[in-house]
């Protein structure tokens, strides 16, 4: 059958389905069909695909997405781990039906871009027609859509099983799906597919309720006892107060089928439960005999497990780690990258840092490494400094004799070196991109393969990458590879530039007190040096607390002590280019309030977001005096 004709068939079948006639086709499939003719006014004869957001768009769906992709990493790179090289490639979309994250195999890279399986494709219904992520989304249901169960013709040789994902409140956040390129006609193939995934998230969401909820009673359930400590069905978390403070989707399932999640938060145990909540500890490990049984109000009985609260880690005198705290002297732009860089310290989420040349970016992914727990040591290699032909050997290491000239020991690679710590990869885009798929390999598999060797090796590194270079840019213009750079972008912090910094001051005193020397400023010659451009950043302040440490031998550094480019160069007027930007989005989320009279529950629907986002946001922006409702 030739496309025409194709077409066609497809066409006659979605009409007919409008029209009220039976289908063989799924229900969630049939209802999807109808949403797209009623709802979309899609054309069914299109063969368009999903549209591709532009990189500052996906950027800001990864920000607003950082709850979903932390709790979502671990377990889509165990679930790959079992498909990878059978043609399939993992999505994670957020509540809007875009992709924020993506895990493929890098040998399909061209034939998942042209099927648009890629981060930044959008798959809401309204835009892509009848798809996994967008059905689900629609229905709040997993779903299997098979080849022709698509609605556009573009997407129809694609099969896609995607599953609904929820936080620890109930609420739908996002979607993993996984599509399949060429899948077998039979939709049955992909059956399995669909219970592997179901497993899969309920994994994902006991693992984030465990997490969020360590100050909590955790209680495990499972219709039978045999899987009730290795994998049970669902879990509940209990607060202080005996009331429920959050669930898996499947609790809410096994505990009052139908009811939805958000109307048992809050509730208390023994509400649901015809059990004391002081009678906890006789459920867990430590004093159950036995099973525990758990008997619902509502009738009938669950297999229950109690796992008590894990004991809160000592309060430090400040927030963030020391490390941390001390990159900066108040600078408002570094203090957001010190609180967001501590959030996910201690996550297997791969961090870049971007800023000009010279600004301290091996200095901040320290203090990211000396912030977390991470015991192994931090390995830093610059990817500019190699050249092209010792990069590999360096990275991956080589077994012995590997070629001409290698020892005869073989040598270890700067990876393994890494493993149990953070590899840190300085100018990142200047890696060769024959190198950046090898490096993917190591991220997805979690092991190396050294040059010449047979037998991979298992690794366990934090990888922190760096570059001067716009890498999204590089990206488009097919200098650096899409899936290595949203591997490694699980979280973007930008280093202002010396010039911008509202902590210069401190920055020069800081850098002096450590100089050989410790040069000590006067008045008039600090006013010249905050009032310098600074092109060479920390690095140019580091050198030129060197030199006036070796010139003035104690004495105070006077102005004319100062090299001519900083004495004589024209004062800069320090634009507050920063805080241009925020005044901006503050006025914007303003006028979005106040057109919702307030309510902030309204803007959040408005802006496709959550409504802890929209708060998130007036604080950081100080917008405190709005008057918020809801």
């Amino acid at each position: 059958m030739d496309g025409a004709q194709e077409t066609g068939t497809h066409v006659l079948e979605i009409s007919r389905v409008a029209e009220g006639q039976r289908s063989h086709r799924d229900d969630d499939v049939l209802a999807s069909w109808r949403r797209c003719l009623n709802e979309h006014r899609l054309d069914p004869a299109r063969r368009a695909g999903p549209r591709i957001l532009t990189q500052r768009e996906l950027r800001q769906h990864r920000q607003d997405s950082e709850e979903l992709l932390g709790m979502a990493r671990h377990g889509m790179e165990d679930l790959f781990r079992r498909v990878n090289a059978m043609g399939y490639v993992l999505l994670l979309a957020n509540a809007r039906g875009v992709t924020v994250d993506t895990i493929g195999d890098a040998d399909l890279d061209r034939d998942l871009r042209h099927a648009g399986l890629i981060a930044g494709s959008e798959w809401h219904e309204s835009n892509a027609g009848t798809n996994g992520v967008g059905a689900c989304l629609a229905s709040g249901r997993a779903i299997t859509v098979h080849r022709t169960d698509h609605f556009d013709m573009a997407l129809t040789p694609l099969s896609c099983t995607a599953v609904p994902v929820h936080d620890a409140l109930g609420r739908l956040i996002g979607v993993l799906d996984l599509s399949h390129l060429q899948a077998p006609h039979n939709k049955m193939s992909q059956a399995l597919t669909l219970e592997v995934m179901k497993s899969c998230v309920r994994r994902i969401e006991m693992a984030n309720l465990v997490r969020s909820r360590r100050s909590d009673w955790i209680l495990r359930l499972n219709p039978s006892p045999e899987f009730l400590d290795v994998d049970p069905m669902a879990a509940v978390a209990i607060d202080a107060g005996g009331r429920i403070s959050g669930m898996t989707r499947n609790a809410a399932e096994m505990l009052t089928a139908g009811t939805p999640p958000a109307t048992l938060i809050g509730r208390r145990f023994s509400d649901i439960f015809a059990y004391e909540v002081e009678d906890l500890p006789k459920l867990s490990h430590s004093l159950a005999q036995g099973e525990g049984m758990l008997e619902k109000q509502a009738g009938g009985l669950l297999f229950a497990r109690a796992v008590p609260p894990t004991a809160p880690a000592p309060r430090a005198t400040s927030p963030l780690p020391t490390a941390l705290r001390e990159i900066h002297g108040g600078d408002p732009a570094l203090q957001r990258l010190a609180e967001r860089g501590a959030k996910v310290a201690d996550r297997q989420i791969s961090v870049i840092l971007r800023g000009e040349t010279g600004t301290g970016k091996e200095f901040i992914a320290r203090a990211l490494h000396e912030a977390s727990t991470r015991r192994g040591p931090f390995v830093a290699i610059n990817c500019a400094a190699l050249p092209e032909a010792l990069i590999e050997s360096e990275l991956f290491g080589y077994s012995p004799n590997a070629f001409t000239g290698a020892h005869a020991r073989g040598k270890k690679g700067l990876i393994r070196e890494a493993s149990g710590g953070t590899l840190f990869l300085d100018e990142i885009g200047d890696m060769p991109l024959g190198l950046q798929a090898r490096l993917l390999r190591v991220l997805s598999e979690r092991e190396v393969l050294p040059v010449g060797g047979t037998r991979a090796e298992p690794v366990d590194i934090r990888v922190i990458s760096a570059s001067h270079r716009d890498l999204a840019a590089m990206v488009a213009e097919g200098g650096f590879r899409q899936d290595l750079y949203y591997r490694l972008n699980g979280l973007s912090l930008d280093i202002p530039p010396v010039r911008l910094r509202r902590d210069l001051e401190w920055l020069i005193d800081r850098i002096a007190a450590r100089t050989e020397g410790t040069p000590v400023f006067s008045g008039p010659a600090m006013q010249m040096l905050l009032a310098h451009d600074w092109p060479g950043n920390v690095r140019e302040i580091v050198n030129l607390c060197a030199l006036c440490a070796a010139m003035c031998e104690g004495s105070p550094v006077l102005p004319e002590d100062l090299p001519s480019d900083v004495a004589q160069g024209p004062a800069r007027i320090r634009l507050p280019v920063r805080q241009a930007m925020e005044a901006e989005e503050a006025e914007a989320l303003r006028a979005l309030v106040k057109s919702c009279d307030g309510n902030i529950s309204a803007a959040a629907r408005r802006s496709g977001v959550d409504r802890s986002t929209i708060y998130r946001r007036m604080k950081r922006l100080g917008l405190t005096g709005l008057p918020p409702r809801g």
